[in-house]
């Protein structure tokens, strides 16, 4: 287990303080996506504390706008005093979600797992229907889902299914060469989350690759939906069922086990959002043992025990950081990585939010804003060019390559080619 004194968080995130902490110094305002792109957004300020202020828990929840909050939570990044806006957003909209009903729409998308694994089962069948223009149409009209936006193509081999067939190396580090000192055993818990499993197991495997290169043994423990896509659907209680079962299962680890995400978003739930948001008891110490892949392999590499034995790889990539990273507190490990690979010329391209937020940028009436949010990434892109663009977050991912028609990856894909996976 990597044990280091440092904070695993920034301290933007990690202490919470009361609503009255808040000066009205308007700084989450200014970096709000959506405020910035739309005036029916009265900004995270006056949705998030503000108000809070003046909710009365027996009377209904009817401020407008709401429900326009994306999540990005670059408010909670940026307050100086370290308000959880986020927090008081979301119980607000969960609040409202129950008065008013969930639509079957909201339903399905925070039930992201089990809408997955039966577009997993029907693989051919699903895929043909996500492109079809009929289909999409009536999907826009009957479910909610915009008919222009593209859906993740479902696999009909997930990655837990593959993972059990994997024949693991005999673990013992490689041998001792250049940047390596004294590389001890290590064990991980791969947390590889719904896109991994049932949308693109590729990555999954080259991470597992890129650890067990490093010496590093793998294991998958059972795990259900990190609860994110149930959070930004306004179903905390969902969300927390999800994260009772996750903190159960990953308790039960072994001490000395760290565990590691590829999706920023499900890592941020799992090392902050179960035990301030859903405050689910335990979760303070699972979230201690979660680290970002990249954040993992950029700390081996610090204490030595890296292989950095890679082969060239040339290319130009850009790199956009996902919102949620940036809650981490982490930095951007990713680009400290790839700037250790011969042939790599990597750039920043530091245009905000892609806008797309998930399951946000899907819906029907949120399309065009999502588009919007992103407008300013997209020309950015564009204008820079480049063989692709790399990002942490599936669904920035999955943004990039709608709005500008670049091919995108995970930075682990640059990684695993380095060292040689294909």
């Amino acid at each position: 287990m990597i044990t280091e004194d440092r904070e695993t968080f920034s301290d933007t995130v990690e202490e919470e303080h009361s609503v009255e902490a808040c000066t009205k110094c308007t700084a989450c305002n200014t970096v709000c996506p959506v405020a910035r792109s739309t005036e029916i957004f009265r900004g995270p300020k006056s949705l998030g504390p503000e108000s809070e202020r003046y909710r009365d828990p027996h009377e209904a929840t009817v401020t407008a706008g709401l429900d326009l909050c994306s999540g990005c939570k670059l408010c909670e990044v940026t307050c100086p005093s370290q308000v959880s806006i986020q927090e008081y957003i979301r119980r607000a909209q969960n609040k409202g979600a129950r008065e008013k009903g969930r639509t079957l729409r909201d339903w399905l998308l925070g039930h992201t797992r089990l809408l997955s694994r039966f577009g997993s089962l029907t693989a051919p069948l699903a895929n043909f229907g996500n492109r079809n223009p009929l289909f999409r149409l009536l999907m826009e009209r009957v479910v909610g889902i915009h008919r222009k936006r593209p859906l993740p193509k479902y696999q009909w081999l997930t990655f837990e299914s593959w993972f059990k067939r994997h024949a693991r190396p005999s673990v013992s580090p490689p041998p001792l060469g250049e940047g390596r000192v004294g590389a001890a055993r290590r064990t991980v818990a791969y947390f590889y989350g719904c896109w991994v499993d049932f949308n693109e197991r590729r990555l999954g495997q080259q991470v597992v690759a890129v650890l067990e290169r490093n010496g590093i043994e793998v294991i998958v423990p059972r795990q259900q939906c990190c609860g994110i896509p149930a959070v930004v659907n306004s179903n905390t209680y969902l969300a927390r069922k999800y994260g009772v079962e996750n903190v159960r299962r990953l308790s039960a680890l072994p001490t000395g086990v760290d565990i590691i995400a590829s999706s920023t978003s499900c890592g941020l739930m799992l090392k902050h959002d179960y035990a301030h948001l859903l405050e689910i008891p335990g979760a303070e110490q699972v979230g201690s043992r979660v680290y970002d892949i990249c954040e993992y392999l950029w700390m081996l590499h610090e204490a030595g025990e890296l292989d950095v034995d890679f082969q060239p790889v040339d290319t130009r990539v850009l790199y956009h950081a996902p919102c949620h990273l940036k809650s981490h507190g982490i930095g951007y490990p990713a680009m400290r990585l790839l700037r250790l690979i011969p042939g790599v010329r990597v750039e920043e391209v530091d245009e905000g939010c892609c806008g797309i937020s998930g399951t946000y940028g899907v819906k029907v009436e949120k399309y065009d804003l999502s588009m919007k949010i992103g407008s300013r990434l997209f020309e950015a892109v564009k204008a820079a060019g480049s063989d692709s663009v790399l990002a942490d977050c599936e669904t920035c991912r999955m943004q990039v390559e709608h709005g500008a028609g670049s091919r995108s990856a995970h930075p682990i894909d640059i990684l695993a080619r380095a060292y040689g996976y294909r």
